[in-house]
């Protein structure tokens, strides 16, 4: 997967240039349909080239489609992923690479890459950062796109090897007679025991800065009691991109690891897309610091006023030219682009026609016509 800044690399580099986008479903239900991606293809080719007229730009389209004759990588169909892409120029392939989600079945000829279709499957490129709790140590993984990692382990500063590593659950049975030297005893060793996790927690923190950005999400699970501690401890620092997992067992397996890391990175993206597109459309219009719409979004993106920029899988797939032209402007400008999905793309979807920006400034409505022309 290409990074944001790759991307951005990308279209610079590629900018003036003529480039076939190619974007392909290539999931299959039936093992019998695994190549069917190829006639697909082809198909989408030869409709992209009718509609070339100059002789030259045709032939140099055809020096571009000859490159995907035989694709490398390939398509990966039922067994890999469920999507693919590639650009591709009159002097080969750029760039060629399976998708982790399925897109709209597209092709364009076109000066630069287009990329809107990409950035849906670029916030699945996210990783997501697992820390399995006990009251002396974390273990720690990162998953994304499907693959599992262990990174290292933490230990509690100043662990005892002595000291039990878990807590014991309180006796159910009484005594008949005090033990105040043996209570004193137990509850020395239980401050020691929590001010080490403390310290533990702070390093858990700092560990996890040092190996995520803004982007990461945080999956919190392990024994129960330490891994709410933890929780508690680290909620405010990564306050909207974490989750502590109640099922999320310290012997969990790799398999039930990584499937909890992409349930609550699914949960995560989406309790913040929502969020975040009613914020916008609450904020939207008069002097708020959001746009709107098409119209809106366009007029804060002539003035250089958008931070974000959302707009919804619908929306590139009916109006394919204006959010490539729309994401373009974004990225060239140094802002952020998303794409929200269930809920929250349902909502951008019926609220404001699949589009809307968060803004670094509040910017005056218009006074004068032609609001809608291109950014």
């Amino acid at each position: 997967m290409l990074t944001l800044a790759e991307l951005q690399e990308m279209q610079r580099e590629l900018a003036g240039t003529e480039v076939l986008s190619v974007y392909l479903e290539t999931r299959a239900t039936d093992p019998a349909m695994r190549d069917a991606w190829r006639a697909a293809l082809q198909t989408t080719i030869r409709d992209v080239r009718s509609r070339i007229s100059d002789d030259g730009a045709r032939a140099e389209f055809d020096s571009a489609a000859a490159f995907l004759r035989d694709p490398k990588p390939s398509p990966g169909g039922t067994w890999r992923a469920p999507g693919w892409v590639a650009f591709v120029t009159a002097d080969g392939v750029r760039y060629a690479s399976d998708l982790p989600v399925a897109p709209h079945t597209y092709a364009t000829w076109r000066s630069g890459p287009v990329v809107a279709p990409y950035l849906r499957a670029l916030k699945q490129s996210h990783p997501v950062l697992v820390a399995l709790v006990e009251s002396d140590s974390v273990r720690l993984f990162r998953y994304i796109t499907g693959v599992l990692e262990p990174i290292e382990k933490l230990d509690a500063p100043g662990y005892d090897a002595e000291r039990p590593g878990r807590p014991t659950a309180p006796s159910l049975h009484g005594t008949s007679a005090a033990t105040p030297r043996g209570a004193t005893g137990s509850d020395a060793a239980s401050r020691r025991r929590h001010a080490s996790f403390d310290r533990l927690v702070v390093s858990l923190g700092e560990r996890l800065v040092q190996l995520g950005s803004n982007d990461s999400w945080v999956l919190i699970g392990g024994t129960r009691e330490w891994a709410n501690l933890a929780g508690d401890a680290l909620g405010r620092q990564f306050a909207g991109r974490m989750i502590v997992s109640t099922s999320l067992d310290h012997d969990a397996s790799d398999s039930e690891i990584a499937s909890a890391a992409k349930h609550a990175a699914s949960d995560l993206r989406a309790t913040r897309g929502l969020t975040l597109v009613d914020q916008l459309i609450d904020q939207g219009g008069g002097k708020g610091h959001a746009a709107v719409g098409v119209p809106a979004t366009q007029r804060a993106l002539r003035a250089q006023a958008v931070d974000l920029l959302l707009v919804t899988p619908r929306f590139i797939s009916a109006h394919e030219d204006e959010a490539e032209d729309l994401v373009r402007a974004t990225i060239a400008s140094g802002a952020d682009v998303d794409v929200p999905s269930g809920e929250a793309a349902e909502q951008l979807d019926r609220a404001a026609d699949g589009i809307a920006a968060r803004l670094r400034f509040a910017i005056d409505e218009p006074s004068v016509a032609g609001d809608t022309a291109n950014p």
